[in-house]
């Protein structure tokens, strides 16, 4: 293929590259803030590259991201989008049908926002029930455990929102956007029911950032994104044998 991303390819381009490719990956991510420090656009920025270095290695093509996302427990953060459930399946429904129609042969929603999750999976269920495709997979790349331990902020506070680990991702693609001189370090603590019931952000958390931000770098941000990388390689390998 010329190019692995469907955005950069001609309308012949891209029916060429369907027809060569495995499958069609599509980021769906968010606008929503993440601190002080990092962009609105972050959860975007992430997706995408994933998607991109992931297709490299297993011979598929992606498409241009869903910017917008299910964003619920953030919604009263200025700049943050939020999209209800059922809007953000129809969208994705709708974007699928229309990639069914041009002959793709395998599509994969991938996770770049971990509240689309349900989203993402709702959705497939649904095109399967109505149009019985069976080649719409969702997934969310996953990061091997052992790389907890570079992690110097306590968990879970520097895997949940704009922490640690999330700071130290954006700095391995872009630095140029992470205003490191911001970061916070917050440590809210959420009711114990928060699993099992509506929790909104705002009242817990001043930055809207988990943990210590300040503790990221770019080292640690290339291993935990190498990581998830392989992780969506091996899992796509999997699902669509060559």
């Amino acid at each position: 293929m010329k190019d692995v991303y469907a955005g950069n390819l001609t309308s012949p381009e891209f029916a060429r590259a369907v027809k060569e490719c495995k499958a069609v990956i599509l980021p769906i991510g968010s606008c929503e803030q993440h601190g002080h420090h990092m962009p609105l656009d972050t959860d975007n920025l992430i997706g995408s590259y994933l998607a991109m270095e992931t297709a490299k290695r297993c011979h598929c093509l992606v498409m241009p991201a869903i910017n917008y996302g299910q964003v619920w427990s953030a919604r009263k953060f200025p700049g943050t989008i939020a999209l209800s459930t059922n809007t953000l399946i129809s969208i994705i429904k709708e974007v699928v049908i229309s990639l069914q129609s041009h002959h793709v042969r395998n599509i994969i929603l991938l996770a770049g926002h971990n509240g689309n999750s349900n989203a993402l999976k709702e959705a497939a269920r649904q095109l399967l029930d109505e149009y019985q495709w069976e080649n719409v997979w969702y997934l969310c790349a996953e990061i091997d455990s052992s790389l907890m331990k570079l992690m110097e902020t306590p968990i879970p506070c520097g895997c949940v929102h704009a922490g640690e680990m999330e700071t130290s991702m954006l700095l391995a693609i872009r630095p140029d956007l992470v205003h490191m001189e911001r970061a916070t370090a917050e440590f809210p603590t959420l009711p114990q029911d928060a699993k099992y019931r509506p929790v909104s952000w705002e009242h817990y958390i001043e930055s809207g950032s988990f943990g210590d931000g300040g503790k990221a770098t770019a080292e640690k941000g290339k291993a935990l994104l190498e990581s998830s990388i392989q992780s969506a390689v091996r899992l796509i390998n999997e699902i669509i044998p060559d």
